[in-house]
Formats: structure tokens, sequence, C-alpha cells
């Protein structure tokens, strides 16, 4: 059964608003938290909250991102029959805030039960939802650590994502040239017109292991316009090779390049390379104390791949991270929704896990 402290604390995380890039209101709420456990924070270069709390043994690095996709906005959740849903006007923000308060309570419990553990580094990043760009940015050369646990969603709870695949944001501008749809249209290039004909990889492909996805379309200036410019935002998540995503980006390119050529206008496309992919191995140390402590309790461990982005992504490979689920389900939505029980069930574990990795001799 979940503690009280826990949900307390997750409510009051998720009656704070935050989007990406505007995480301030859950930072200061960790600086003022941690404050009251007697531990002192500070904020990064990326704009990350890091803290130290000292142990013994080889550092671990335990993180969970402070933004949220929009609207993200401050609400009271429903709790019903130990889930917590959310009101209905946003999406709940469990993805991360149960992430941040498994951390929370891990180190609340560790203090005031004076359990094991080894130092811990905090890291609540910022951006995660904008590309990993806290975690990307974070420095762990002066923090010297190289182990660490992620918790964000991904499957049921406790589940490990043994491997993360790359993602590539693209955004093309198509070029064309406007005039009024009522005169003589000779000298018209309909941008519209210029995407809808371009043949350009996308869905799943290769079996699932490669998704091309465009999310976000923008163009045009006035229903009695003939559009001159279009906005295209669009992904790519692949396990495949670095080659093979490769030419995925040149059919991309050349597909709009060559229509646009085609109708007399232009397409410049651009490339933003977000995480290169990562493989958990099964032999890392940490993950095997993960599996003991599963064991522990009669509990198996599995491991399942994800086309869903993480910080891990972004951590390794200088720190062998690996993502924990935390069993939000339908994250990014108003039906968000995530069960209680087994964040209890996670914190409970990652104590075990503590007290193990402070006895473990070496992980590195």
């Amino acid at each position: 059964m979940y503690s009280d402290h826990l949900y307390t604390t997750l409510v009051e995380l998720i009656h704070l608003p935050s989007t990406s890039g505007h995480e301030e209101n859950i930072r200061a709420y960790l600086a003022q938290y941690l404050s009251s456990l007697g531990m002192s924070s500070q904020v990064d270069a990326s704009g990350n909250l890091v803290a130290i709390l000292p142990g013994e043994g080889t550092p671990l690095l335990l993180n969970a991102h402070m933004d949220r996709v929009p609207p993200g906005l401050g609400h009271q959740p429903i709790l019903r029959d130990g889930i917590l849903y959310s009101d209905g006007t946003t999406n709940l923000g469990a993805d991360d805030a149960a992430g941040i308060v498994i951390i929370l309570e891990v180190v609340r419990r560790t203090l005031e039960q004076q359990l094991p553990h080894p130092p811990l580094l905090l890291l609540f990043t910022v951006q995660e939802e904008a590309g990993l760009c806290g975690a990307s940015g974070f420095d762990s050369v002066p923090w010297q650590v190289a182990d660490g646990i992620v918790f964000d969603n991904a499957f049921e709870a406790g589940v490990v994502v043994s491997r993360g695949a790359a993602y590539e944001a693209f955004d093309v501008e198509i070029t064309g040239r406007t005039g009024h749809p009522g005169k003589d249209l000779a000298q018209t290039i309909h941008a519209i017109d210029i995407f809808r004909a371009t043949n350009y990889p996308h869905g799943s492909l290769a079996n699932d292991q490669t998704r091309i996805n465009i999310g976000r379309i923008s163009g045009g200036s006035a229903r009695n316009a003939i559009p001159a410019s279009l906005s295209i935002e669009g992904e790519m998540r692949s396990f495949e090779p670095p080659e093979v995503r490769q030419q995925y980006k040149q059919a991309l390119q050349e597909s709009f390049e060559q229509t646009a050529l085609r109708f007399g206008g232009s397409a410049k496309i651009s490339f933003k390379t977000h995480s290169s992919g990562y493989e958990i191995s099964p032999d890392e140390p940490l993950l095997q104390v993960y599996r003991s402590v599963l064991a522990g309790r009669g509990a198996a461990l599995f491991m399942k791949p994800t086309f869903i982005g993480s910080d891990t992504s972004g951590l390794r490979p200088t720190i062998k991270a690996f993502t924990i689920s935390t069993g939000v389900v339908n994250e990014h939505s108003v039906e968000e929704y995530v069960a209680l029980d087994p964040l209890e069930q996670l914190v409970t574990d990652t104590l075990q896990l503590l007290t193990l990795w402070k006895q473990h001799p070496q992980s590195s």
C-alpha cells in the first residue's frame, strides 16, 4: 500500500504547471523540498537542478525530468481506487512527476530511517520533452558518477528499457509563389500542393524498425491567397544502423527538393540528432544489482526496447544509466493516469538497491 507521503508529494508536484523551458515552479519546489531534508542544491548551466547526498561506496545517479508536454497545467488530480487521474483539463503530469516522487521518497526515507546508501547524485533535468536538452547538456565529469537510474514512463512499472531508438528531428521549409486564387494562376506556385505531391518515406518501415512521422504543418497567409510557404516539423525514430538512417535522411531530402523543383519552387530540409540510440548490456553491474533486488522478492527482471525517448539517451555513454519504467499510462494526453502502489514498490526496490550497491565491490 502506498504511503500518504508519496501521494501528498505527487499531488503537490501535479499542482504546479510545467512545460519544456518553463520548469521554474517544479525546480523551486524541489530546491525547497531538498532544503527541508537538510540538502543543498544548485542549478547548472543547462537549468538542471543538481544535489548530492553523501554516502559510502561508488556514487549513483538518480534522474527524472521536470518538464511536461503542453498544456502541462497545474491541477487537482482525481484519486480513484488507488489510481491517480487527470482532472480532464490537461495531461496528468505524472510524466515525469512519478519519477520525481520516487527519487524524493527514496531520499526522504533514506535520511529519516538512516538507511545505508552510496553517494547519490540527484539530477532533475529540463526540456527532456523538447529533445533531451537537459540530459545532453549535463556535464558529469565534475561529479565523478558513472552509473545511474532514470525513472520515466515507458512500460509497466519496474520494466527496464533494454534498447532506446535513435531520434532525429527534421524541419522542411517549402517555398512557392503567392497570388490571388481568382486571377491568373500561371505565375503562382502552391506550396501546399508541393507537399501533397511529395512521395517521402513515412510511417512504419522495415518491419517497424524505423518510424517516420510528420507532426506539425503550418503555412499560408489567408484563405484567399495561394500559399507561398509551408513549414513542416517531423521526426525519425529508428533501431536501424547509422548508415541506414542516413539513407532515410537522404531520401527525405531528395523527395522534397526534387518535387519542389518540379513545381518551380524550392525546399530546404535540416536535421538535428537528439539521440543516436543505445543498448543496455545485460552484464552491466547496476542492472545485475537491480535483478537481484527483484529476485529477492520473487520477481523477474523484464526488459523491452522502446521508441519512447528518455534522459538515458542523453546521459549514455558517459553514464551507464538505464530507464526503469514508472508505469504511467496514456502519457501526453488528458487520459493519462498512474497507479500508486507500483510507485511505492519502486521506492522500496530502489532503497534495497542502494543498500546492495553500497556493498558492491566495483560498478565500472
